[in-house]
C-alpha cells in the first residue's frame, strides 16, 4: 500500500484513513456551502455582491479558530479520552450548524438566520484541522511527511469534485445536500472519537537527522505567499487560461479538476527528495509551483494546459507535506498545535486576500469565465 507508513510509524495506519474520511467531509461541507450561499444570501435579503465577503468573514474566523484550536489540542494531549470527546462534540455542533443554516434561513428569511449558525459552523469546524494534523505530528514518528498525506488526500478528493457537484447540485434544495453532510460529520465525529481515544498517550515525533530548519515566520510567509499564489490561479486564471486555448465555458468542468487530479495523484505516490533538509525541500517545491504556474501561462494547447495544472497540483501537493512536516519538527515536543494552527491559519490568510481581490473586482481584471464555483472556494 503507496500509503503506509511502513513498520517505524507509531500512528496506526488503521486510524489515518479515518482522518483521511473526516478531511473530506468537512471539505465538502466547504464546497457544499459555496456553493448554495448564493441562493441563501438571496433568501435572507442579501445582495449578490455580499456573497464574497460572507466568505471573507468566514476565513478570518476560521484563521483565529484554527490557532486556537492548535492550542488547545496541545492542552489536552495528556488527557487523549476527554480530547476526543471535546472534538468529537465540537465537529457535532459545527453539524448542527450546517444543518441549522437552510432551516433558519427559510423560516426566517433574516440576515442572522444565516451569518450566524453559518460562524459557529466555521468557528467549531477548526476541530478537525489543525487537532487532527498536530495529533498525527505527534506520533508520526517522522518529519518527511509521509503520514500528512492522508489528511491532505481527503481535502484534495474533496476538491476534486467541486466543479462536477456544481452542476449536479444546480437547482437543488441546500436542505438535502446539507443533511446528508450533516450526518457524514457526526458520524467521522464517532469515529474520530474513537480513534483519538485508543491512541497511546505520547510519543513525541523522532528526528530524521535533519538538523536544518526555517524559522517559523519564515516557513508561514513563504507558505502564505505559494497559496495566495495557488488560489489566485486556480480562482482567478484556470478558467481564461483553458477558454484561451479553445475550451468552450460550459465544458471547463471536465477540465478544472486536472490540479485537483495532479494533487491527489503526488499524495498517492511518495514524494521525492524526502532525505533533504527541511529548508531545501520547501524551497524546492516552492520553486516547482512557481515554474509550473508560469508554464500555465505559456502553454495555450487545452492537453498542455491540463498537464501543466496537473504538475501544479504535484508541486502544491508536495509543498503541503513539507510545510506541515517542517512545522511539525518545529513545534517538537510540545508546540506541534500552535504550528500546525498556524500554517492552515496561514492558508486561511490567503484565502481572504484572494477574497479581497474578488471583493475588489479582480474577477472582471483577470476575465474570469469559469461556470465552476472556484472562484467562491475557501481553499
Amino acid at each position: 500500500m503507496l500509503l503506509n507508513e511502513g513498520p517505524s510509524s507509531t500512528v496506526s495506519v488503521s486510524r489515518l484513513p479515518v482522518f483521511a474520511a473526516a478531511q473530506f467531509v468537512m471539505s465538502l461541507s466547504w464546497v457544499a456551502y459555496a456553493i448554495f450561499l448564493p441562493a441563501l444570501a438571496q433568501k435572507a435579503g442579501l445582495a449578490k455582491t455580499a456573497v464574497v465577503w460572507l466568505l471573507l468573514v468566514d476565513q478570518m474566523v476560521f484563521m483565529v479558530a484554527d490557532v486556537l484550536a492548535g492550542i488547545f489540542s496541545d492542552r489536552m494531549d495528556g488527557v487523549l479520552q476527554k480530547w476526543g470527546r471535546v472534538l468529537g462534540l465540537l465537529t457535532g455542533a459545527s453539524a448542527l450548524a450546517l444543518l441549522a443554516i437552510p432551516l433558519l434561513v427559510d423560516a426566517t428569511g433574516a440576515v442572522p438566520a444565516l451569518v450566524v449558525p453559518a460562524l459557529i459552523w466555521v468557528a467549531c469546524s477548526a476541530a478537525l484541522r489543525a487537532p487532527l494534523f498536530a495529533l498525527v505530528g505527534k506520533r508520526a514518528g517522522s518529519n518527511t511527511g509521509k503520514a500528512f498525506r492522508w489528511l491532505l488526500l481527503g481535502n484534495g478528493f474533496a476538491l476534486a469534485g467541486a466543479p462536477y457537484l456544481a452542476i449536479v447540485l444546480k437547482g437543488s434544495a441546500p436542505l438535502d445536500s446539507f443533511a446528508i453532510i450533516s450526518a457524514g460529520l457526526v458520524l467521522c465525529a464517532v469515529l474520530v472519537m474513537r480513534s483519538v481515544a485508543g491512541a497511546s498517550p505520547a510519543s513525541a515525533s523522532t528526528p530524521d537527522g535533519d538538523a536544518f530548519y526555517p524559522s517559523g515566520m519564515t516557513l508561514l510567509a513563504a507558505v502564505l505567499c505559494a497559496a495566495l499564489a495557488i488560489q489566485v490561479h486556480n480562482a482567478l486564471n484556470a478558467g481564461p487560461l483553458y477558454v484561451r486555448g479553445g475550451v468552450a465555458a460550459t465544458e471547463l468542468h471536465w477540465w478544472m479538476p486536472a490540479f485537483w487530479a495532479g494533487f491527489n495523484l503526488a499524495l498517492i505516490v511518495p514524494a521525492p527528495w524526502r532525505t533533504w533538509p527541511a529548508t531545501r525541500r520547501v524551497a524546492l517545491f516552492a520553486a516547482f509551483v512557481g515554474l509550473a504556474l508560469v508554464a500555465c501561462v505559456a502553454l495555450t494547447l487545452p492537453v498542455a494546459q491540463a498537464l501543466s495544472q496537473a504538475l501544479a497540483g504535484v508541486a502544491w501537493a508536495w509543498l503541503l507535506c513539507a510545510t506541515f512536516a517542517t512545522a511539525n519538527a518545529l513545534g517538537r515536543p510540545a508546540r506541534h498545535g500552535p504550528m500546525n494552527g498556524s500554517v492552515h491559519a496561514a492558508l486561511a490568510g490567503a484565502a481572504v486576500m484572494r477574497l479581497a481581490l474578488v471583493a475588489g473586482g479582480a474577477t472582471q481584471a483577470f476575465g474570469s469565465t469559469s461556470s465552476s464555483c472556484q472562484w467562491r472556494l475557501p481553499r
